[in-house]
């Protein structure tokens, strides 16, 4: 599948956009990224021209994709195994599969973040293999004994329709025992290029994505509220909630359930099973200020672990800054 692309703007959606920002647990006043924008959709040159994905194809491809490595991140080679496309699992059988990942898994140790970075969309493309729908869906992803690692799964759905599964996949990554090797016995500029050599290979990738899963690593705790300060005792209480409102609007994107509430200008994105920070809500507010600006308001409640929900903010610390960098440039 070619990665050329053609944005083309969907209508009229006012959520963020989930495959740049993870749930976290902190406050945060810095100007909107990008919220009130509708999300881009990636469409290959040489696809079915006016095509675009429908929103159940962007749910269950994107959800095929985190069930896939749920799988993985768990051992569970049998079910990940059975979401693999035929002509996939023609290219390794079971046997040759399992112990490659089992191999990872104990190389890379626990998974700490998965995040889809960005989808792009092909139609009955004339180079594939076979027609029907293609989804390459760009992932940047952390482990315990690795912070760097990148790469993409190509997930397909026939032309009667039917589940998405993968059919092709590729990680680069770097171990942190190689990275502090490369470090010690050249340089860490060394390393941060053999890094970025290596991620050339990843479609789409950013070295701001690295900057903030790196900064995550060694790091102290952070700070805690004593009680939850996005107005319910606990996640469940206030999806529930939310559910029950007839003015709140709720989808799911990427695996997130996103619940929105254009009275009060308020977006919700909860985190789902299978996630390192589940459960979690995040609660953002857009509140205008006696300036006639436009601040964010944030709050977060995270009942996942410690480390988890850390590592979680600090990468949303990290591309909130990036972004807020991104807006300025534009002014």
């Amino acid at each position: 599948m070619q990665r050329q692309v053609l944005p083309v703007t969907a209508a009229a959606l006012i959520a963020l956009t989930i495959a740049s920002v993870w749930p976290a647990r902190a406050r945060d006043s810095s100007p909107p990224p990008a919220a009130a924008q509708a999300p881009v959709v990636n469409v290959t040159s040489d696809s079915a021209p006016g095509w675009l994905p429908s929103t159940d194809q962007a749910r269950a491809a994107s959800e095929a994709a985190l069930a896939y490595l749920a799988a993985k991140d768990t051992g569970g080679a049998d079910a990940a195994y059975a979401m693999l496309e035929e002509s996939n699992k023609a290219l390794q059988p079971f046997a040759d599969f399992s112990r490659g990942l089992a191999a990872f898994n104990n190389q890379a140790g626990a998974v700490a973040e998965r995040r889809i970075v960005t989808v792009t969309w092909t139609k009955d493309p004339a180079q594939a293999p076979k027609p029907g729908v293609y989804a390459a869906i760009d992932i940047v992803s952390r482990f315990a004994n690795i912070d760097r690692d990148c790469g993409y799964l190509v997930v397909y759905q026939s032309p009667t329709g039917g589940p998405f599964r993968v059919s092709r996949e590729e990680a680069n990554f770097m171990t942190n025992a190689d990275a502090a090797s490369i470090e010690r016995q050249q340089s860490k500029a060394a390393m941060e290029a053999a890094w970025r050599q290596l991620s050339m290979k990843c479609p789409n990738y950013s070295e701001d994505y690295t900057s903030a899963l790196s900064a995550a690593g060694g790091a102290r705790p952070l700070p805690e509220q004593t009680g939850s300060t996005i107005g319910y005792s606990t996640v469940a209480a206030a999806l529930a909630d939310l559910r029950s409102r007839p003015n709140v609007v709720l989808r799911t994107e990427s695996g997130f359930t996103i619940a929105t509430d254009s009275a009060s200008n308020t977006i919700w994105v909860f985190t789902s099973e299978g996630q390192p920070a589940y459960p979690a809500a995040i609660k953002r507010q857009f509140v205008r200020g006696g300036d006639g600006g436009t601040s964010l308001d944030m709050n977060v409640l995270c009942e996942a672990s410690k480390a988890a929900c850390d590592n979680l903010v600090r990468t949303f610390e990290a591309l909130n800054a990036r972004m807020a960098k991104e807006l300025h440039g534009r002014r």
